[in-house]
């Protein structure tokens, strides 16, 4: 960093602004920005002064891959010339991706820069990532950042440029605001007296956000080539016979850290910087739902890992980083948000089925590796219902079953201790003769082990089934009840209209529940009811209220047949069809007799533009809490604004409450009692500069969804309580998270029927991440769920524990643990997350020990 005797500067950080993918395809932005990195190089050559910053693995991999530059790069990293910043694979989006997804772009990135380029990333750089969930201070410290820079979020326009950001655990870490944007640097005036005054207009408006005597600018835009007249003139400028009132300094993301961290005390700031762009929650929601699918689905092939590594079968996984790559790309600011044209949105959908093909295709793999090993002796077909979360589960179980022998008429299920288990059959299809060729079978599997599995039997018969009497000859038509909840609907329209928790006869809703209405909304892919502001950079906190009547059109204003509700032996369920405008309606409210959780399907066919569906439940309660789930914890909101919340919202006042959890809709709002999920928008690009790629004649249209039918999952629970005491965090994660079936046939195996890997002793511990480490480890991951300090928790593994080190998020080791045995005990502060790496003597280890 050049010597500013003293005098006010202006450090200027030179960049540019990697897309990934938004307007143009991966490799169309590629084929325009190599050539960026390129004239970066060739500046740093020609001007020992200049200074430049890239990030994205995603980005500097395929350049390293095509222009053999590694060298050169390192010589300017070495000399503290070239930053690599951010240390992710893309700039993604961090409040609807997981909270292991975000870690997954650390290691595969950071990684990828220890390994390549010999150099440790420690400048955070969310420069345009749409809002930042409070537990960033907390994840970016434990991945080793020292900084996080950003542009989108701030609480408000007084907020200074330079702050201590504080978590939801007490995490802090040095925050960089931009209040003029990552660009406000760049498209200078070429000629020395405009340049001048260029810069001393932005030195003038950047100064009061900061203290001390300099202040910081960006210059670099979208995919912008560097400007090689920037160091040619900022020597000019330092150099002018009436010498301007302050300097201009190169400087890099660290260098410009290290120089604010000798300014006054900056202040703490406690608060998350969101919600940015409302209107991406629910654009192209698509997109959305197959993101969590792919993310529950890679998260379980890692724990599978786990579960064969410690019967000695290694997995691939440089197969499954194929799969990870592919969803980690996708997570981009933009494009999980939905703002793309329709060529990149398409190109999108290709790589999610890719990753969906690698995944189940691993998956599948593992079961069958997994069954071959467990103990399925036993009467007729054994049923292996795993359970991949961290807690003993009681829950539904659905699977397809196929017979090709033409001589199935009924079936029984038994469970591991050989007793009847009552199942339902559905979606049946049959041959001439009457006997099932195809259906769809539902149980309730009870207190399946953590981690683990238990082994039900399938037995066939050739023979008609007895009558079972299922129905309650007392139940009104419109209504059904189980062991916890009594429900009523209004069967022509499709209503819910009446809640009650058992024993009590208190109506939890307020009005017609579960409708859907139909908004008109002129904004675009990022913004709700306006076009997009590009500029936003301030937390939107505009009041987005239910729909009044007369404002919008409800899904219980249009009816059709009557909808019916049908009683089984595992679940009863209310469904309807009609019309809906000038699309159509359907949603199915299944009630199993033995879970607390009411689970909602609904259909939407869009035929009209611009508008907007939203589903509503307006609840009795008043003056409750809203609380929302953010990856690795859960924070309260404020009222009336659309939040991104992971799993989970809920909304509990005194002792009673009710939660609504999602599959891939994160659009979250509760205003005056009522809860409301975003479903869809029907949308497009309104009005965008060209530039960043876009271009005169570029189509979003795909994303009006015309004539497209959409499918959302989601649930309620009453509960009496709070959101703690009901623990919805678990809820969420078991919704998101449904018991997997595997289908084999008899056979002995060492495994026995019934079998966990681990327990956790403490219900607020949840188990976030169990994966296959290097050298044979396992790298297990925990955090505290309720924010309260959790001591002595013990994991009970049922392998015996050869050494324990807790590390940070890139796996480095940062302390050892002690272990006992089989178990491991530590403490958790609130809302905590700890990963600890393991070495754990395998299943034959065990045996061979125990035989000596």
């Amino acid at each position: 960093m050049m010597n500013t005797e003293g005098k006010p500067t202006l450090f200027i950080i030179p960049h540019t602004h990697w897309e990934g993918a938004v307007f143009k395809t991966r490799e169309e932005y590629l084929k325009i920005g190599l050539k960026n990195i390129l004239k970066a190089l060739d500046l740093l050559s020609k001007y020992p002064h200049y200074r430049f910053t890239l990030d994205q693995s995603c980005y500097i991999m395929p350049f390293l891959e095509q222009y053999y530059k590694k060298e050169t790069m390192q010589k300017f990293i070495s000399e503290g010339r070239l930053e690599i910043a951010g240390g992710t694979h893309v700039m993604p989006d961090v409040n609807m991706p997981s909270g292991e997804s975000f870690i997954r772009q650390i290691i595969y990135a950071k990684g990828y820069f220890r390994r390549e380029l010999g150099v440790e990333v420690t400048a955070g750089w969310q420069l345009d990532a749409f809002g930042h969930h409070a537990q960033m201070p907390q994840i970016l410290n434990l991945a080793g950042y020292k900084s996080c820079w950003f542009f989108r979020g701030a609480p408000d326009h007084n907020t200074p440029a330079e702050f201590i950001w504080e978590g939801i655990d007490g995490s802090r870490i040095p925050a960089f605001w931009l209040p003029y944007g990552y660009s406000a640097g760049y498209g200078s005036p070429q000629a020395l007296i405009n340049f001048t005054d260029f810069f001393r207009r932005q030195f003038d408006l950047l100064m009061p956000y900061t203290k001390g005597n300099s202040c910081v600018i960006l210059s670099g835009a979208d995919v912008s080539e560097p400007e090689e007249h920037l160091p040619i003139l900022v020597e000019k400028f330092n150099n002018q016979p009436v010498p301007p009132p302050f300097r201009i300094a190169f400087a890099t993301p660290s260098e410009y850290e290290r120089k604010a961290s000798e300014k006054p005390e900056r202040p703490v700031i406690k608060c998350e910087l969101n919600p940015v762009f409302q209107g991406t929650y629910s654009s192209r929601i698509e997109l959305k739902q197959q993101m969590r699918e792919l993310e529950t689905l890679l998260l379980t092939a890692e724990k599978f890992g786990v579960l064969l590594s410690y019967l000695d079968i290694l997995i691939d996984m440089d197969e499954l980083w194929k799969a990870w790559e592919q969803v980690l790309f996708n997570q981009t600011h933009d494009l999980i948000s939905g703002v793309s044209t329709d060529s990149v949105y398409e190109e999108t959908l290709r790589g999610y089925d890719s990753a969906m093909r690698i995944v189940q295709k691993m998956i599948k793999e593992e079961m069958d590796n997994l069954c071959s090993r467990i103990d399925t002796s036993g009467r007729g077909q054994a049923l292996v219902v795993f359970n991949t979360l961290g807690w003993n589960r009681t829950d539904a179980v659905i699977t397809e079953l196929t017979f090709p022998e033409r001589n199935v008429l009924d079936l029984k299920i038994f469970g591991p201790d050989d007793r009847e288990v009552p199942v339902q059959i559905f979606e049946v299809e049959r041959y001439d003769n009457q006997t099932i060729s195809r259906a769809k079978i539902c149980f309730i599997a009870r207190d399946v082990p953590a981690m683990g599995y238990a082994v039900y039997r399938l037995l066939t018969f050739f023979r008609s089934p007895a009558k079972k009497p299922v129905s309650n000859p007392f139940r009104k038509e419109n209504s059904m009840e189980n062991r916890y909840y009594y429900l009523e609907f209004d069967l022509a329209g499709g209503a819910i209209t009446k809640i009650s928790i058992k024993p009590e006869k208190w109506n939890f809703l307020s009005g017609p529940a579960n409708v859907v209405c139909q908004e008109k909304d002129n904004g675009d892919f990022w913004e709700l009811y306006r076009p997009l502001d590009g500029a936003s950079c301030i937390a939107m906190k505009e009041r987005h209220p239910a729909p009044q009547p007369g404002k919008a059109l409800f899904s219980n204003q249009q009816t059709g047949v009557k909808g019916i509700i049908t009683e089984g032996e595992v679940f009863s369920e209310f469904r309807v069809t009609h019309l809906f405008g000038s699309g159509n309606f359907s949603t199915a409210v299944r009630l199993y007799k033995d879970l607390p959780r009411i689970e909602i399907r609904t259909r939407l066919l869009n035929k009209s533009q611009f508008v907007r569906y939203r589903v509503l439940f307006p609840t009795s309660i008043r003056r409750g809490k809203n609380v929302q789930e953010i990856p690795f914890g859960a924070v309260e909101r404020p009222e009336g604004i659309e939040f991104p919340a992971q799993n989970w919202v809920d909304y509990s006042a005194r002792d009673t409450g009710i939660a609504l959890l999602n599959r891939g809709l994160p659009g979250n709002n509760v205003d005056a009692g009522t809860l409301m999920l975003s479903l869809m928008r029907s949308t497009r690009i309104i009005s965008y500069a060209y530039a960043g790629g876009y271009e005169p004649g570029m189509s979003s249209d795909t994303g009006f969804e015309m004539g497209k039918e959409l499918t959302f999952d989601y649930a309620i629970i009453p509960h009496r309580g709070d959101w703690k005491q009901a623990g919805i965090y678990r809820e969420g994660l078991e919704f998101n998270n449904p018991l997997i079936c595997c289908i084999t046939d008899a056979h002995g195996g060492l495994m026995p029927g019934k079998w966990g890997f681990l327990e956790i002793s403490n219900p607020n511990i949840v188990l976030s991440a169990f994966k296959p480490g290097t050298d044979g480890s396992a790298v297990l991951r925990v955090y505290e769920a309720e924010g309260r300090y959790t001591e002595g928790v013990q994991v009970k593994f049922s392998a015996e524990i050869v050494s324990a080190e807790e590390t940070n998020l890139m796996e480095d080791p940062v302390r050892k643990l002690e272990a006992s045995g089989n178990t491991l005990s530590f403490d958790l502060k609130p809302f905590e997350i700890k990963t600890i790496k393991l070495k754990l003597l395998s299943f034959f280890q065990r045996r061979d020990n125990k035989k000596c």
